[in-house]
């Protein structure tokens, strides 16, 4: 057998949600009237092209993606152009890929809680690090506690315990904590253990810090004996992230069980996995926004990177990670910014705005172009920060 790298998976997983969008767009053409001259698979060089009625099924060489070709997207001179057809049938063709790719995701983690899956059951959410300067060193809690409830709710999960606890950033939360035993000697069973309810306030936007020898500016930096306590990973030249707490959490003692769960179960667990994803994402924007944080998203350079490490934990990992890629570019796609979906989508509601009255073909092109290069531009900017993590050996 070959022994590829991993990070090849990139080109499947792709060129499927490309194609998947791309065939959006062509049902939904054909589905309105116009008038579809190819649908092709990967892009050319042509290898095999096969006409079936009005359309040219083709196969060609470079085998990500797909693309199809419809009849006047900005010259309604056609009467089966997509610029001839109404307003609204436009809209649903340009936004159909995006759609597709937003929609799918839920599908495929529906039916990933639908197989058989290993999931972690019972165990105790245990703090494995307290940062220095964070609301949970004021609090006084400390490596080794055991977080039993979060304003006296208990969370089911590391996930649950981390969404409600951003929930409440800047507002008062109890946690119930137990520690060990107060007497030196005596074992750390329940029944020498304390329980302690502390209250404090999460971050909404937490600092993030360089490691370095000696600190110049507190507010930027944190020495590395300090950051030590928090993370023994951490060396110097590295940036100590926390949490809204300021602490580093882990399942303490669970069991790994084998679990499938019926559909009406598996829909919500997947609707819930999709709010999570998208909730860290707003996160990172707001952070980002803020100045808390480097900007959010991935490269094509950095996606092949994520994917190789991805790769290394197995199959449904890879899934998830299929569906949070289908996620970003559904909503990439509909960014007002021409030539995406999104750009299209703007030149039609501008359309509408103006009743009817369409901006011409070329100043849409230069749009169009504009676009493009900033586009250009934006991805050689990410490619940069990407190589620069990997060269650094940053994860992703």
């Amino acid at each position: 057998m070959f022994d590829l790298p991993a990070w090849l998976l990139v080109f499947p997983i792709l060129g499927l949600l490309i194609l998947v969008h791309e065939a959006a767009h062509f049902f939904t053409a054909k589905w309105f009237g116009a008038r579809v001259t190819e649908f092709g698979i990967g892009f050319p060089p042509r290898l095999l092209g096969i006409r079936f009625g009005e359309t040219v099924y083709s196969l060609n060489l470079i085998p990500v993606g797909g693309f199809v070709k419809i009849v006047g997207e900005e010259d309604p001179s056609d009467p089966r152009s997509l610029a001839a057809l109404p307003i609204y049938k436009r809209a649903v063709v340009l936004a159909s890929g995006s759609a597709v790719n937003l929609a799918l995701p839920l599908v495929i983690i529906t039916a990933l809680f639908m197989l058989p899956h290993d999931t972690l059951e019972g165990g105790s959410i245990a703090i494995t690090g307290v940062a220095p300067g964070s609301p949970a060193e004021g609090a006084g809690l400390r490596p080794g506690d055991v977080i039993l409830s979060v304003d006296s709710e208990r969370p089911d999960s590391v996930g649950e315990m981390i969404e409600r606890v951003r929930d409440r950033a800047g507002k008062p939360v109890e946690l119930s904590v137990r520690r060990g035993a107060v007497v030196s000697g005596l074992s750390q069973s329940p029944e020498y253990a304390v329980v302690e309810t502390v209250t404090l306030i999460p971050r909404p936007s937490p600092p993030r810090l360089k490691v370095v020898d000696e600190v110049r500016d507190p507010g930027s930096e944190v020495s590395l004996r300090e950051a030590r306590r928090y993370d023994a990973r951490l060396r110097v030249g590295d940036t100590m992230t926390q949490g809204a707490l300021g602490v580093m959490i882990a399942l303490a003692n669970p069991r790994v069980v084998s679990a499938t769960e019926p559909i009406w179960e598996a829909v919500p667990s997947a609707i819930g996995w999709y709010g999570g994803l998208l909730s860290m994402t707003r996160d990172g924007l707001a952070d980002w926004t803020a100045g808390a944080g480097e900007a959010p998203g991935l490269g094509p350079v950095g996606i092949a990177h994520a994917t190789g490490e991805v790769a290394k934990a197995g199959a449904s990992p890879v899934f998830q990670w299929m569906a949070a890629i289908s996620i970003f570019l559904g909503i990439t796609n509909l960014l007002p910014i021409p030539p995406l979906d999104g750009g299209r989508l703007a030149f039609v509601a501008i359309e509408w705005a103006r009743r009817g009255r369409r901006i011409s073909p070329r100043r849409q092109g230069v749009a169009i172009a504009v676009g493009f290069a900033l586009l250009l531009t934006f991805l050689l900017f990410v490619s940069y920060r990407d190589i620069g993590r990997i060269l650094s050996g940053g994860g992703f």
